[in-house]
């Protein structure tokens, strides 16, 4: 059964129930009401017909000049009151044994009656089917009689049953009509959980770009709400999940290109030297160079490879470093390859302390001085320097060389992605220093900007949080 189904049931069924309790409590309420104003009515005629009697029964003893009237005259005298034929209301009169001494009409009298009245010694009353009985004790003639009269009432018990017949009519239509709304109204309160129904079977199918409409600021607004929450979360997911699997089949596209040139290279000389006899000692050795260049170069694209998919597992050592001589240190070591290059260097940092990875940091200026050289000629200045500005310590690698075009700057830092890659494999490069100098940042939480123009050179910027000047 589906969920508006279930809705419209049970509710109809309480309101119905609700209703009809109410309505049958009101009538029974009305009912008994009009009964007590009956008993009342029929309990006033009752003390009236007996007080009468008892007056004319005064009277009747003074016409026949007897102190006490017996049985017979008693009972003539009663015929002669209330007559012989059959009347609405019926009266009875008893013994003080229980035996009829008159009755105007046949009567039925309840059992336990008379008896009650005999133990409490008070009138009492009971409904029997349409009639309604008062029995009393009385006195007469030095005797003790029950006088029961009798009532109908059917009319009380007609008018109520005529109600409860129009009641459940009345239910019935309201039942249709309270239906037919109920219908409606469910129908529009859940037509949004459809939405959601449809919009979630359609992300569940793959759809992640759908969206549930949002409308209202009710409880199926706020699930409507939280579901594109959530379908934005998994399509976002989704697209970095492709974009992996992209990436990383783009790298091992790079990977498998990189490794088979120089292996193709390797091979080929190779067989040159196995195969030709005759071969000259200066083709040798033109060959065994080729062969070694080559050797290295895969030896530099295994171990920047290496770098780059251990950064992230490395165990880090972080530890405040002085950045005045780690720069210098850094300096030393990098000014042996720019001078084979005969290049102008500098290498200086403002004194203050920074929180990093001594090993990390020097392998992130390592790398971006490594490819300012790459990208520049002979005689050309490359600078290195570090400065603090409020929290931040900023670093700047500056370089004349060849600049990149301004369409490339936001793929530079791509493995294997290189702007001009006949000069990169010249050189010696595999297009995986940038890539790493990126998740060497990362990790010290740090950013990169490059600022480049072709033929002007290019300005690398990072920014690392946390440094202390020491002016």
């Amino acid at each position: 059964m589906r969920l508006w189904q279930k809705v419209f049931l049970y509710t109809l069924i309480l309101v119905m129930l609700a209703v009809s309790m109410t309505s049958i409590l009101l009538l029974k309420n009305s009912f008994s009401l009009a009964l007590e104003q009956r008993k009342q009515n029929v309990y006033s005629e009752h003390e009236f017909v007996i007080t009468s009697f008892k007056s004319m029964m005064i009277t009747e003893r003074l016409r026949q000049n007897a102190v006490v009237l017996d049985e017979e005259s008693l009972k003539r005298f009663m015929e002669d009151t209330f007559g012989g034929g059959q009347k609405k209301s019926g009266i009875q009169f008893c013994n003080d044994g229980g035996r009829q001494v008159y009755a105007n009409k046949d009567m039925h009298i309840p059992q336990g009656l008379l008896e009650a009245v005999q133990d409490t010694g008070r009138n009492y009353m009971q409904v029997e089917g349409y009639q309604l009985y008062i029995a009393s004790s009385e006195s007469m003639e030095g005797k003790t009689y029950f006088v029961v009269t009798e009532n109908d009432i059917a009319d009380v018990v007609e008018v109520h049953e005529n109600m409860l017949h129009q009641i459940l009519a009345i239910s019935m239509g309201c039942a249709m009509a309270i239906a037919f709304i109920l219908l409606i109204v469910v129908k529009m309160l859940l037509h949004p959980l459809q939405k959601i129904n449809e919009g979630t079977r359609a992300i569940a199918q793959g759809s992640y770009e759908k969206r549930i409409p949002e409308r209202g600021h009710d409880e199926l607004s706020e699930l409507a709400h939280n579901m594109n929450r959530m379908a934005r979360a998994v399509e976002q997911n989704v697209r970095a999940l492709e974009d992996v699997a992209e990436n990383r089949k783009h790298f091992i596209d790079n990977l498998s290109h990189e490794m088979k040139t120089p292996l193709t290279s390797i091979l080929g000389f190779s067989d040159l030297l196995q195969i030709k006899r005759d071969i000259s000692e200066e083709s040798r050795m033109e060959y065994a160079g080729i062969i070694k260049e080559e050797a290295s170069r895969m030896r530099t694209l295994s171990g920047k490879l290496m770098e780059l998919i251990t950064v992230g597992e490395a165990n880090l050592e972080w530890k405040e470093a002085d950045m005045a001589q780690l720069f210098e240190e850094i300096g030393i070591s990098l000014k042996v390859i720019t001078d084979n290059h005969h290049m102008d260097f500098s290498c200086v940092s403002a004194p203050g302390t920074l929180c990093v990875d001594r090993e990390l940091f020097k392998s992130l200026l390592y790398n971006l001085v490594d490819n300012a050289v790459k990208a520049s000629e002979e005689g050309a200045y490359i600078q290195v320097e570090g400065h603090f500005e409020r929290e931040e310590f900023c670093i700047r690698v500056t370089d004349e060389g060849v600049g990149i075009p301004e369409g490339e700057v936001e793929k530079i830092t791509e493995a294997f992605y290189m702007v001009d890659k006949a000069r990169g494999r010249a050189s010696g490069g595999a297009g995986l220093g940038l890539a790493l100098c990126s998740e060497i940042i990362s990790l010290h939480q740090g950013s990169l900007q490059f600022e480049s123009r072709l033929g002007e050179g290019t300005s690398v910027l990072i920014r690392m949080k946390g440094g202390k000047c020491h002016a």
